[in-house]
């Protein structure tokens, strides 16, 4: 490590991570900026607003205003030259953090593999420099030459390599989502899967340290068979294998319950480790108007049959279904389905707030019904209620947390 700088201008630190390059920069205006081994720009921190960048190249500002009873969040996109501003002002960080290095200023903190390499630092900051805005929108094209959009992924798998087996939602229908509305579903032929592979590992590049496992999507991968899955994990075991074995998926309950324990367990020695359902309600009659086809009863059975494969669940329920006429029948139904799922170690429980459509056959079930919608403020209380119920009836070492899908970035 070497010495801080002495005078009214504190050098930069770097900080060479396993996963990341950290580079702080000092004085009035302090920020840190994350960036990725391959150089592309993770993330700023500074005056109280975190700048989290997309791999498809947008930028959401957030930060949390504490004045009032409860905490908001708040969210935006930038625009193109805002953009610019930060990428360009990361780059330049960047830059002066590689002057710093090379004349010795620089506190200079390595954690990487291996005894303190100046020389690795150097090309990891040469990378992060030379990715400012121009260099940001080539990275964004290259991006969407190799996936179609991925629309969402759960909370915990924010950092995964997604890999797209299937493109789209097989059922598309559910009145309350629209990731995949304007996406025919297709499964990718295996050639054409392994061509996608080698394409997201050249994108990444050195970039796949900041990644943690494999998400397999988009929603319907584990739809397959079993003998169309078991030649694809080999590609990822033979192409990423270090990430593959800690993979997940989304599946459906009305199709996932049709698969046996032994395939669940077969694909749990390939490499996957959970998968994520929509319980959504324990009220079947709200599963209904939501267009799921499917009972909680399934939803059970099917964490059953996952479980008892060795295969961890993340089970993802919705706040505000039904407005407040059904209010204590969807929180009592969805708190008792989760008790007779008897989850435990390594589980998760997500709930996520709902807001119902203006448009569309929820919202017209909903006028029918004389259900007008909730406040934000009304859908936050139910989702602090089915977290506290839900972690009264779950194992231990089960998590429960929310699931704020607006947060979400690829």
């Amino acid at each position: 490590m070497s010495g801080r700088a002495t005078g009214a201008a504190r050098a930069p630190r770097v900080a060479c991570k396993r996963e990341s390059v950290v580079v702080t920069r000092f004085g009035p205006a302090e920020a840190v900026y994350v960036f990725d081994h391959a150089g592309r720009l993770f993330s700023v921190w500074r005056a109280d607003r975190l700048y989290r960048r997309a791999l498809d190249g947008r930028i959401m500002e957030k930060y949390t205003d504490r004045s009032g009873p409860r905490p908001r969040k708040h969210r935006r996109f930038l625009d193109g030259r805002e953009r610019a501003a930060i990428l360009n002002d990361a780059a330049g960080a960047a830059g002066e953090a590689l002057a710093a290095l090379r004349d010795g200023r620089a506190e200079l903190l390595w954690s990487l593999h291996g005894p303190v390499d100046r020389t690795r630092a150097a090309t990891l900051l040469e990378a992060a420099a030379g990715f400012d805005a121009r260099a940001a929108d080539v990275d964004a094209r290259r991006f969407e030459a190799t996936y179609t959009p991925v629309s969402i992924v759960p909370p915990d798998r924010y950092l995964s390599v997604v890999v797209q087996i299937t493109e789209g939602c097989h059922w598309n229908r559910c009145t309350f989502c629209s990731f995949y509305r304007n996406r025919p579903f297709r499964v990718k032929p295996l050639d054409q899967f392994v061509a996608h592979v080698d394409a997201v590992v050249a994108f990444f590049g050195d970039g796949l340290a900041l990644r943690r496992g494999i998400f397999l999507g988009d929603a319907n991968a584990l739809l397959l068979p079993t003998s169309d899955l078991v030649p694809r994990f080999e590609v990822l075991t033979q192409r990423l294998p270090d990430h593959t074995r800690d993979a997940s998926a989304f599946i459906d309950v009305f199709t996932g319950h049709k698969r046996g324990a032994q395939d669940f367990a077969l694909l749990r020695t390939l490499g996957l480790r959970r998968v994520y359902l929509g319980l959504e309600s324990g009220c079947d009659e709200l599963l209904a108007a939501l267009n799921k086809p499917q009972t909680a009863a399934e939803a059970v059975e099917l964490v059953d049959t996952v479980r008892a494969a060795g295969v961890r669940a993340g089970v993802i329920v919705m706040a505000g279904i039904g407005g407040r006429p059904a209010w204590s029948k969807h929180v009592d139904a969805t708190v008792a389905a989760l008790a007779r799922m008897r989850l435990g170690a390594g589980d998760l429980v997500y709930v996520s707030a709902f807001h119902a459509p203006d448009q569309g056959p929820y919202a017209e079930w909903a006028r029918a019904s004389g259900i007008p919608p909730l406040t934000d403020d009304d859908v936050a209380d139910q989702v602090d209620e089915l977290r506290r119920r839900a972690a009264r009836v779950v194992g231990p070492g089960t998590r429960v947390a929310p699931y704020d899908i607006e947060e979400f970035l690829y």
